[in-house]
């Protein structure tokens, strides 16, 4: 319940207006570190932490601006000393020009638009290799797909009386093959330095591999195949060289020369060295990118990236050959193989693997590293750009200089034209050098920023959180009643975490990191703190971190890791979709605040301290709280110790449906990467949630006839046993590595007490 107390003020209200939301206070004993909350708006100069402490050194630049591309999947040349450059768009055709910065005019090459077929998003015209010797044979071969579902390889031949022109009879198919679905077609074509066609394909679609084609050699699909096309045997247009791996192999596909993928998009070979790479695409964590080895299994669909698929697959074949880097789905849901580039505008990039994703942008890089020294795990990735591009695909041209094939053009990468070393040094690599703290030994704000708290704070592994804003300027928050709130670039989130160093006392809490959410002109970026021994100071986090702490329990003293996640993790939670600022909204800040001797109504307070574009009047903030407080989490800065934990009240439903969207909604939601169209928002009716009764996904924790919510039988519903369990699957997947002991009673006790008819 609210007290409202109208503050003075000069003048005379309308009997009729509405009276304005104002602060309650009531004095409580001070504390010791005397904090206050701002009596009036001051900016905080956030200038600082506006850089980066590691700026990317690229940027995407449009070429070939003359002309205008649809859906270009693959740019590539023919090896005839013509210096054209070839782009096959995925509707059916493919175009050649001049490779000129100012070319204005291009020829149709082949128009297969009439048969290829477009009714899946991954079908087209996908894939185009030139024969090594096509400046002699003219040779040229391309992978399409038709309807009923079959992907296509043919060879066409140019015209000789147009070299702008393939001769559209010419067409001799050496494979056809059925697809299941209309997804994970593959598509790539890549003559090796051995002379022989290598061909892409996916595992044949829908989600799981529900034909299990990633691990079976008597199908093409979900492998990479390996022909020789100037040559026939055994009644088919192609010879099967007599090196491949499975040759011999009864029941297996002798074409075949490496399996277990799920959608390779794309492969490629270093011209220098003669590696084959390839990206895989993931199906809901993790993206991967392989080297491919004669005859190895990369895992699909016993495992995804470096992890089990299925949390209740047997143990590992120890003969899969593990990826050379991944990355989870925060920073990207599509991985795109690249090229090792090997030109000369990007020369501090020689003998790099570029790749990048198709839905983010993102571009990373990867050090080619000799075969003979691979090592499980791989070299490091480093992002060296964030295009904002969707990335269907990377080309070369005659040069080996680097394109991307982007939805609304091409582009190539170019460095920016600032001094990297002069950013990245200006960026504090201590709290203190922010601006943000008046003193970070006393862990006391600089002047201006606001503390806030929630209603449920996100579960982080029993720490407990502080938090604060710093505004650029007055009036600049959007606020929402229902939505999350708009902040203003040059806006900073402080959030610091604590442990309690003694769970049955609650008499010692540890200051452990500060991380920053920094709305930066290059959009929100985030940054964590790590405090040294005494506290006295905290300094930048590069990478992640685990923190071994002593914990003193009911049971005897515990070693309890923390993990601190690396900046990018961080956006495993802090999703576009979810508006980045996990938390800033009504239904988290509608409550009371007790701050060092003051007691406040939090939006009141805020609108009062002016952060909003428009004065929020008391009506258009709801009189009771739609998320309860969940009684623990927030760190108690009232001076008298821990909080208790509130027993559950009678009702949980409303506390578990809150839970579920602080922990869980931000990637279960419409548009969000987690998978089965879930929707964990508090307001959606349960029904629409796609909860009941609905299958598990990737492996099932809970008995055959378990579901996500079997009504009244909790340990039939597998959204408590993956809340209630770390590792392979756990929920949320990342930076906790201990169970919300609350959290699974409030959900037992919220599932117990379902109905059928819910």
């Amino acid at each position: 319940m609210r007290i409202h107390l109208v503050a003075m003020f000069v003048g005379v209200v309308s009997a009729f207006a509405p009276l304005p939301r104002t602060v309650t206070v009531a004095e409580m004993p001070m504390s010791p570190r005397q904090h206050s909350i701002p009596d009036q708006f001051i900016a905080v100069d956030t200038s600082r932490v506006m850089g980066s402490p590691k700026p990317l050194p690229l940027e995407a630049v449009r070429v070939f601006a003359q002309l205008e591309f649809e859906r270009p999947v693959e740019l590539t040349f023919a090896p005839d000393g013509s210096n054209r450059v070839f782009v096959v768009e995925q509707r059916g055709v493919i175009r050649c020009f001049d490779n000129r910065p100012d070319v204005d005019h291009d020829e149709t090459f082949l128009d297969l638009t009439d048969v290829v077929s477009r009714i899946g998003n991954e079908e087209g015209l996908l894939g185009l290799a030139f024969h090594p010797n096509y400046a002699e044979n003219g040779e040229l071969f391309v992978y399409y797909s038709i309807d009923p579902p079959t992907s296509i390889v043919s060879r066409f031949r140019v015209s000789p009386e147009n070299p702008n022109r393939v001769d559209r009879d010419s067409e001799q198919r050496l494979l056809e093959i059925p697809q299941p679905y209309r997804n994970h077609n593959g598509g790539s074509l890549r003559f090796g330095p051995d002379g022989y066609l290598y061909i892409g394909l996916g595992d044949g679609g829908l989600a799981d591999d529900p034909h299990v084609n990633g691990q079976n050699l008597s199908t093409l699909l979900g492998s990479i195949l390996r022909i020789d096309v100037d040559r026939q045997s055994s009644g088919i247009p192609y010879a099967i060289p007599d090196d491949n791996p499975f040759v011999d192999r009864a029941g297996a596909r002798g074409e075949i020369w490496a399996y277990g993928f799920r959608n390779n998009w794309r492969i490629s070979f270093d011209h220098q060295s003669g590696q084959l790479w390839t990206a895989d695409v993931g199906q809901n964590r993790f993206e991967e990118v392989d080297r491919v080895q004669r005859g190895g299994n990369y895992g699909w669909n016993l495992r995804e990236g470096f992890h089990d698929f299925n949390n209740n697959s047997a143990d590992r074949d120890p003969d899969l050959i593990a990826p050379v880097a991944e990355y989870f789905r925060h920073e990207g849901q599509s991985i795109t193989g690249g090229h090792v580039y090997r030109g000369s505008q990007l020369s501090d990039f020689s003998g790099h693997y570029f790749y990048g994703d198709y839905l983010s942008g993102k571009v990373w890089v990867l050090p080619a590293m000799p075969r003979d020294g691979d090592q499980i795990g791989g070299p490091v990735p480093q992002q060296v750009a964030d295009t904002k591009l969707q990335i269907a695909a990377f080309g070369q041209d005659a040069q080996h200089e680097l394109y991307l094939c982007a939805s609304d053009g091409i582009y190539q990468l170019r460095h920016k034209g600032v001094d990297l070393k002069q950013i990245a040094q200006a960026f504090p690599r201590k709290l203190s050098d922010t601006g943000l703290f008046d003193s970070v030994a006393d862990h006391r704000v600089a002047r201006g920023v606001i503390p806030y708290e929630v209603n449920v704070p996100f579960w982080s592994d029993h720490s407990l959180k502080d938090r604060y804003m710093a505004l650029p300027e007055p009036a600049s928050v959007t606020y929402d009643s229902e939505e999350e709130w708009g902040f203003p670039i040059g806006t900073v989130l402080i959030k610091t975490f604590w442990m309690e160093l003694d769970r049955e006392s609650h008499a010692e809490s540890r200051r452990l990191e500060t991380r920053l959410m920094v709305h930066s002109p290059a959009g929100w970026q985030a940054y964590t703190y790590v405090y040294n021994d005494d506290c006295s100071e905290a300094h930048l986090l590069d990478g992640s971190r685990v923190l071994p702490l002593e914990i003193r329990t009911s049971e005897g003293a515990i070693t309890q890791p923390y993990y601190v996640p690396s900046r990018s993790e961080c956006f495993a939670c802090h999703t576009e979709q979810a508006g980045f600022a996990l938390g800033l909204n009504t239904r988290q800040l509608n409550r009371e605040m007790t701050y060092y001797g003051t007691r406040v109504d939090q939006i009141a307070m805020l609108d009062r301290l002016n952060i909003f574009t428009e004065s929020v009047a008391a009506a258009e903030v709801p009189q009771s709280q739609e998320f309860p407080d969940w009684g623990e989490g927030n760190f108690n800065r009232g001076g008298h110790g821990r909080s208790a934990q509130k027993p559950l009240p009678e009702d949980v439903s409303r506390l578990a449906r809150a839970w579920l969207e602080v922990n869980c909604a931000m990637c279960h939601r419409p548009d969000g990467i987690g998978p089965g169209q879930i929707d964990l928002r508090a307001d959606t009716p349960l029904p629409e949630t796609h909860l009941l009764g609905a299958k598990p996904k990737q492996g099932q924790m809970s008995p055959p006839d378990g579901r996500l919510i079997v009504p009244g039988q909790p340990y039939l519903s597998e959204l408590v046993l993956r809340a209630g369990h770390r590792g392979v699957r756990q929920m949320p997947p990342l930076a906790t590595n201990q169970v919300s002991e609350r959290a699974i009673d409030v959900l037992r006790s919220w599932i117990e007490k379902l109905n059928e008819t819910e």
